[in-house]
């Protein structure tokens, strides 16, 4: 696989990760209609593996928000949240966030994604967690990524360990998923451990 071109960064709206079949770029106020036609043909999906969303996560306003959220976020080097995108389209089929960068002697921080249920079996999840793996390690210049998953969904296992991700722990009650806190294996993968 060729590696990942990193274009525009650090512009929140300008920054683009490449990859073979995909583009991941910053949300904009103008995804809104977008975001919420995948994120409700999604909800049932993403559900059981998902913290709970307000009632009005659908509305323009809080969309809003949310995009001015992840800017400043951005801005302020603590988060980078990333939609996907298949190359030459406008449609959304997933997210990729890295989460509570940790600067310092730490040099670390924390994965979160998702992917359209129809998009599921195409390698494409791989291909954005290829990316932001790249992202992570040679344009942010971090030394560690974490994730954490809910036992029960396999998928996310399976693809954490096809990057290179090692199962290093469990953590009780760790993260609210459908509304208690549920147990989740921990994940870590080091740049000097990493293949992309």
């Amino acid at each position: 696989m060729k590696k990942p071109e990193v274009e525009g960064f650090p512009s929140f709206k300008y920054t683009l990760i490449k990859t073979e079949r995909l583009v991941l770029r910053a949300s904009r106020k103008t995804d809104f209609k977008k975001w919420c036609e995948v994120r409700a043909r999604n909800e049932s999906y993403l559900k059981p593996f998902e913290p709970e969303w307000s009632d009005n996560w659908n509305t323009r306003r809080v969309f809003s928000r949310r995009v001015s959220r992840q800017e400043k976020e951005w801005v302020n080097g603590l988060a980078y949240s990333y939609l996907v995108f298949e190359r030459g389209s406008q449609d959304i089929i997933g997210g990729m966030n890295v989460n509570a960068v940790n600067r310092g002697a730490a040099q670390f921080a924390s994965l979160g994604y998702w992917v359209s249920e129809d998009k599921q079996g195409q390698g494409l999840m791989s291909e954005a967690m290829t990316g932001i793996i790249f992202f992570c390690f040679y344009i942010l210049n971090l030394d560690r990524l974490n994730a954490a998953t809910l036992e029960k969904n396999e998928k996310s296992i399976r693809l954490l360990k096809s990057k290179g991700f090692e199962e290093e722990g469990f953590a009780r009650k760790y993260i609210e998923i459908e509304g208690r806190r549920q147990d989740h294996l921990l994940f870590g993968l080091n740049k000097t451990g990493s293949s992309t």
